[in-house]
């Protein structure tokens, strides 16, 4: 696979992350410490803007070819690590009253959860159709 700085920062993700959430479908908990989640919010927001791209389709294959795609079966997919990630930058855009960054976290969340939703059709999996 040729160089690719989305699919990079992508994969760093995973690998930061890994391990740090366990749970289940409907509650995960992060398991690391507070100095951990600092580091790994630091990276995912300097880095989001490089996955979070609706036109780099490479992603959504990226995601569908490694099955890590947002599944009711497991929790702990990329996918949703992200999601997840979004959720914590989220909630401190509210905690500190800072609507613009909420509202630009809330448009990432869209762009994530159809880059996942492509990426189910791609996998072959059933998707929603408007």
């Amino acid at each position: 696979m040729k160089d690719n700085k989305s699919l990079t920062a992508l994969i760093n993700v995973k690998n930061q992350t890994n391990g740090l959430f366990t749970g289940g479908k409907d509650c995960v908990q992060f398991n690391g410490t507070d100095a951990q989640l600092e580091n790994i919010m630091k990276e995912f927001k300097q880095n989001k803007h490089l996955f979070l791209n609706p036109i780099d389709k490479s992603i959504c294959h990226f995601l569908a070819d490694n099955k890590e795609y947002k599944q009711s079966k497991h929790y702990d997919t990329l996918a949703q690590t992200v999601l997840i990630l979004l959720g914590y930058e989220g909630q401190a855009a509210y905690d500190n009253g800072d609507k613009k960054l909420e509202t630009e976290v809330l448009k990432d969340i869209i762009i994530w959860q159809y880059m996942n939703q492509y990426a189910r059709k791609v996998a072959g999996e059933k998707w929603l159709k408007l």
